[in-house]
């Protein structure tokens, strides 16, 4: 064999090797990359203003949520070309790895063929599966011409098996062409099939087959090195006794270290000197093993044996071996250790962990304490915690895994908050919603192993909550981090509010009352027939020092059919003939009491359960007060309806709120009649406000006449929404809320629109709500986000702009445009846009962040988030900010 030869050989192999292990480097460095994301993964976007209206205050407007969903792209690698020798008339076996490097689970049918113009055929040609790639078929299952499925990621390794031809003659060459032909690329692609081509040259002398293996497949580095030992099995398939060497570079994860690791031949331990039969040799400044073996006669096997480590704290991923071997030993062509063996892997275990707690520095579940106290708040106000000002400390999730991970967070048990309290979870900007990249639940986006992420979460207390304790614990909400590949790996950290400022009612059953919104607790529980009507007690107390008046309602959104009325309660306990809607005027220091008369439709499922949520709001003070009574509804199906938002607009003026209603189950909502009811409640009662809804049937992101919603049930609005009647699994549709101000509003003047939907039937869904927070504003600023696809990144969107939700590739471009326009009618001034490019992507230059009218100089870019320059806008003019995004790559 030619030096020349030698050489191409190696080079190629190496080649190989490298593109193997490429991505490895990933999980080998502690180096981040942007890995594509999993197909299906959700990026979500906010947009934020700042301005100062005519009044000389500062307000803050949310963009509607623009969604984009990562589009399934196929790649994968087949590895690698193989060479070896053999005998005529002999059996041969060549392993190769299978790899789905795409961003989904894949299919790839497999084929076997010799190739045509070499000296000879094969017979007996095979594929036989290697699970754990250990060079030896797992089964006698031939895979030629079957599909096997892999996972993103996942690998397997096959081995190729034939019988060179009886006539072949020495130094002739047949050749085997392995294939891998995937079902998620692209047919136009040149990767859409990949192919090896393994080479056999025919010798007469020896000719030796290697396989290798690992005593361990998996391994756990973070706390010490984990022992591992490489067994190569050997067999002289030819036809004279030879000489057997084996040359094996090991990995830098790997250590070995001759005074603690034996090597052994068939169980005797191996020395370094040359003139024993067996022996090995040591080169620390390249980590190669050569293993020399004498004598090994034709027809005959053998097990090297060798001990190593891998080191402590390798990051996860794959440790891989592949040793070389000269298959037709010294006698034939030189000492040529050229041929590989079969790689063989150890994976180093991902654990997938984290805590949430108040430090920057300390990686612990505990942090400083874990507790952030805020020592006093007003009534209605919107406290801050995780800020890191002097009145709150921060608020940190730390990943304490050993591999990237994106960590969900959410209120869990212990949040003990009023009704009415609202949790907003927001980035470290403290204006930048935290969004949903994995589910329905808000999470921290993708966190490198030791990494952190900071969040700030703002608590809105209901306006007639006060007090120190609520139902007797503090006022406090806990909030939980959960790992998205780990269920188990929870933490928690605690914010406390120490005093609110005290309440003015109290609604109760008419017994012994507190002061404040109910503790949450049922208070009063009954059952009835469906059908049959229920009477509960209601009282009021105006602890209040001016006589007062309340509106009587509820707060949850009963099932359609199903009614609550109020009556004035007798002395002796029985119920007036005289509806109401208001408690009429009642002194300071008095209780008044009423009856609440609850009647189910007759189709109630008598399984079902039900919280009712009884409310007074009073339209002169605004105060507010609610308690829990219950009738039963069992919950078996799930929607999400989403998010709150605020906006403002100018007396007379109107907006439009975009939402999403989601069916999370595993069965149509809506497809029978009265079984998704919704429900509009205005606070103030009397405000003047008026709020509409219209489902975007045909999903064009706009609002139209035709879709305005009448009646109190979205049943029948939901059959346009695609080809089948109502809401299908996975289904979302955008729910649109116009909420019209009257030409007498004031500025400052708000208004609450809150939507509760609340399927029926049997198993009914918990109800969904959302609270729309609209504010009158003499000069007044809209911000409405749309964004368009740049498949191939080419300085602009391919079509138009909207705010339905897109698909993109991994690599691809999404260009955002945010428009502030004031509607109102005075002139407003420094106005802020501020954005951040989302998680699973990175900012773009084609185009670069610009402002229009303006340049790219009106914007700056710090650590992923975007701050136009201040700017003035006079009544109808709009300016808007464009930048764009692109979606991680393979």
């Amino acid at each position: 064999m030619s030096m020349n030869l030698k050489t191409t050989k190696r080079n190629n192999l190496y080649l190989s090797i490298a593109t193997v292990l490429g991505g490895f480097a990933f999980f080998a460095t502690g180096t981040t990359y942007a890995a594509a994301p999993a197909a299906g993964t959700n990026i979500s976007n906010i947009a934020t203003a700042s301005y100062v209206d005519g009044t000389s205050t500062t307000r803050t407007v949310t963009s509607n949520e623009v969604k984009t969903t990562v589009l399934q792209v196929g790649s994968f690698t087949l590895v690698q070309d193989r060479t070896t020798t053999a005998n005529p008339n002999s059996a041969v076996a060549l392993s190769h790895v299978l790899t789905n490097t795409g961003n989904g689970t894949d299919e790839f049918t497999l084929g076997l063929a010799n190739v045509s113009g070499d000296a000879f055929d094969f017979s007996n040609i095979a594929i036989y599966l290697d699970a754990n790639k250990d060079g030896v078929p797992d089964n006698n299952t031939n895979l030629m011409g079957q599909k096997v499925s892999l996972n993103a990621g996942e690998s397997i390794g096959l081995v190729v098996v034939g019988t060179t031809s009886t006539t072949a003659k020495l130094d002739e060459l047949g050749k085997l062409e392995l294939s891998a032909t995937s079902k998620e690329v692209d047919a136009s692609a040149t990767g859409k099939t990949i192919k090896n081509t393994d080479s056999v040259k025919i010798v007469t002398g020896a000719s030796f087959a290697v396989t290798k293996s690992a005593s361990v497949s998996v391994v756990d580095t973070r706390n010490t090195a984990q022992a591992v030992t490489y067994q190569l099995n050997y067999v002289n398939k030819g036809n004279s006794t030879d000489t057997l060497i084996i040359e094996d570079t090991l990995d830098s994860n790997l250590a070995f270290d001759p005074t603690r690791h034996q090597i052994t031949v068939s169980g005797n331990v191996l020395g370094t000197s040359s003139t024993a039969n067996a022996y090995y040799a040591w080169d620390s400044s390249t980590k190669k093993l050569t293993i020399t073996i004498k004598n090994v006669a034709a027809n005959t096997s053998g097990i090297v044996k060798f001990e190593a480590e891998v080191k402590q704290g390798t990051a996860a991923g794959v440790v891989p071996n592949t040793a070389m071997f000269d298959a037709d030993g010294p006698n034939t062509n030189g000492s040529i250790p050229d041929q590989p063996t079969n790689r063989t892997d150890i994976t180093v275990q991902s654990f997938y962990t984290g805590v949430i707690n108040d430090s920057s520095t300390k990686a612990t579940a505990l942090g400083e304490d874990d507790v952030i106290t805020i020592a006093t708040a007003s009534q209605g106000a919107q406290v801050r915690f995780g800020t890191g000002t002097p009145e709150s400390e921060v608020i940190y999730v730390h990943n304490t895994g050993n591999v990237t991970d994106t960590f969900k967070v959410v209120t869990a048990a212990g949040t003990n908050l009023p009704p009415g309290a609202i949790v907003s979870l927001f980035k470290s900007d403290g204006v930048t919603p935290l969004t949903s990249s994995i589910g329905s639940d808000k999470d921290t986006g993708p966190i490198a192993a030791g990494g952190k992420y900071q969040i700030v979460a703002v608590v809105s207390l209901p306006t007639g909550f006060t007090g120190t304790t609520y139902n007797g614990n503090p006022i406090q909400v806990v909030l939980q981090t959960t790992a998205s590949q780990n269920a188990s790996a929870t933490d928690t950290i605690t914010l406390k509010i120490s005093e609110v400022t005290a309440l003015k009612v109290d609604l109760n059953n008419g017994g012994t009352g507190g002061v404040g919104p109910d503790n949450g607790n049922v208070v009063d529980k009954k059952s009835t027939q469906p059908g049959k009507s229920i009477t509960f007690d209601l009282a009021i107390k105006n602890e209040g020092t001016q006589p007062d008046n309340y509106n009587l309602g509820i707060s949850s959104t009963l099932p359609n059919g199903w009614t609550v009325e109020f009556f004035a309660q007798n002395s002796d306990g029985s119920c007036s003939a005289s509806k109401l809607t208001n408690s009429g005027t009642i002194q300071p220091g008095a209780t008044v009491k009423y009856c609440a008369v609850v009647t189910p439709s007759v189709n109630a499922v008598p399984t079902d359960s039900r919280d009712i949520v009884f409310t007074i709001n009073s339209p002169a003070t605004g105060l507010t007060d609610s308690l829990k009574d219950h009738l039963d509804i069992e919950v078996a199906r799930k929607i999400t309806f989403v998010a709150d938002q605020t906006g403002q607009v100018a007396p007379g003026g109107s907006i439009i709120y975009k939402h999403t209603l989601t069916n999370n189950g595993n069965v149509i909502e809506g497809l029978a009649g009265n079984t998704l009811p919704v429900e509009i409640t205005q606070n103030p009662v009397n405000s003047g406000f008026v709020t509409s809804i219209y489902v975007d049937q045909n999903n064009n992101g706009i609002a139209e006449a035709s879709e305005l919603v009448t009646g109190t049930d979205l049943t029948s609005w939901l059959t346009g929404t695609n080809s089948a009647d109502g809401l299908s699994p996975n289904e979302t549709v955008n729910i649109f809320v116009k909420v019209e101000a009257p030409s007498s509003a004031t500025a400052g003047q708000s208004n609450l629109s809150i939507i509760k939907i609340a399927p029926g039937g049997a198993n009914a869904p918990t109800a969904v709500t959302v609270t729309d927070k609209t504010t009158v504003n003499i000069g007044q600023v809209r911000l409405e986000k749309t964004q368009a696809l740049d498949a191939d990144c080419s300085n602009g969107a391919d079509g138009a702009f909207g705010t339905s939700p897109i698909g993109a590739k991994p690599g691809a471009c999404i260009v955002y445009r945010i428009k502030a326009t004031n509607e109102g009618n005075g002139p407003v001034s420094k106005v802020v846009i501020t954005d951040v490019v989302p998680n699973y992507t990175t900012l773009g230059t084609s185009p670069a962040p610009k402002l229009d009218p303006g340049t790219t100089a009106d914007v700056t870019t710090t650590n992923g988030q975007l701050k136009s320059k201040e700017f003035d806008l006079t009544p109808l003019e709009s300016v808007t900010m464009e930048f764009s995004v692109k979606v991680d790559g393979q």
